[in-house]
Formats: structure tokens, C-alpha cells, sequence
């Protein structure tokens, strides 16, 4: 769930927003499971340490769940302060029809009419999807090593299919 989640919010975005460093707050997306909530990525990143908990001591579990919400939530109000700056009124507007992380049952807010890149929401997530299916193959065996061949050929062929798309980036000579 955690990474169809990440992929839905993504392919909405883009991989280069999605995986900047610098904050992009130009223009406000209301499509698709931003309907809901104003941070589907950080709410699929929540769950996904819950997901994991189980994998881990209950010290450890409690920690980790911990840093990684205190975490987003120092992202979540950096964004929010400067979506405030830059979008003003209708940041403002948006805000206070839709829930902040927990999802609403319902859109609050009309689509705007945009259509998901799939492929790049897949890409951007590729990385979620190789811990899913590490986690589900744990699941199915109960086997630890299961969890580290699973994700470890999942990184691979992440690494695989960027070294794929660059190539086709690159122009011919």
C-alpha cells in the first residue's frame, strides 16, 4: 500500500520534483490521492515504517516509526510555509478542505484535470517497490534471507532499468 501510495503521488509530480533537493512550490497539485491529503508521500513513507515495525525489536520499532514521522513533519511544515509564501490564498484555501496526513474518506477538493505519468511514478519508486517486495516475499517465507535476495534484486534492477533510461537520454552522436 505503501508504495502504490508513493507511486500514485509521484507520477503526479515528476521524478525530478519528487527526488530534488531544492523545495518546488511554483504550483499546487489537487489530482489524484492529493484529493485526500495534502502529503501522500510522507503519509506512504509513515506507512511503510509501520510496515516494517514488525521486522524489528519493539525498541527499535517505536524509534523508527518516531524519527521517521518527526522527520516528515519537519518536511511537511518547511513545504507548507513556503507553499503559504508562494501560493498564498489558495494554498490557504486548500489547507483547510484537505486533511494534512491522515487521508480523507472522500476528495475534499475537485481534480484539476491532470493525468499521472505512470513510468515516472514507477521510477521515482522503484525503491519502495524493491523493500514491498522484500517485505511480501518475508511475508510469504518467513525467512529473512528471503527479504535480503528479494530487495537486493529489486536494487538491482533499479540500477538496471536508471542505467536503461539514461542511455536512452543520451543523445546520438
Amino acid at each position: 500500500m505503501a508504495a502504490l501510495l508513493r507511486t500514485w503521488a509521484s507520477a503526479l509530480l515528476s521524478k525530478e520534483v519528487v527526488h530534488d533537493r531544492e523545495l518546488h512550490s511554483d504550483r499546487l497539485v489537487a489530482d489524484g490521492p492529493y484529493r485526500f491529503t495534502r502529503n501522500p508521500l510522507y503519509l506512504g513513507t509513515d506507512l511503510l515504517a509501520v510496515a516494517f515495525a514488525p521486522l524489528a525489536s519493539l525498541s527499535g520499532a517505536i524509534v523508527m516509526i518516531a524519527a521517521i514521522t518527526v522527520f516528515n513533519y519537519r518536511l511537511i511544515f518547511r513545504e507548507e510555509s513556503q507553499l503559504a509564501k508562494q501560493q498564498g490564498e489558495a494554498f490557504r484555501e486548500f489547507c483547510a478542505r484537505v486533511p494534512r496526513l491522515w487521508p480523507a474518506l472522500r476528495p475534499r477538493v475537485p481534480g484539476a484535470g491532470r493525468s499521472p505519468d505512470w513510468g515516472s511514478g514507477l521510477a521515482s519508486e522503484s525503491f519502495f517497490w524493491a523493500f514491498a517486495i522484500g517485505e511480501a516475499s518475508f511475508a510469504a517465507t518467513l525467512r529473512m534471507q528471503s527479504f535480503v535476495i528479494a530487495t537486493a534484486i529489486g536494487m538491482a534492477l533499479l540500477l538496471v532499468l536508471a542505467w536503461i533510461a539514461r542511455r536512452r537520454r543520451r543523445p546520438a552522436v
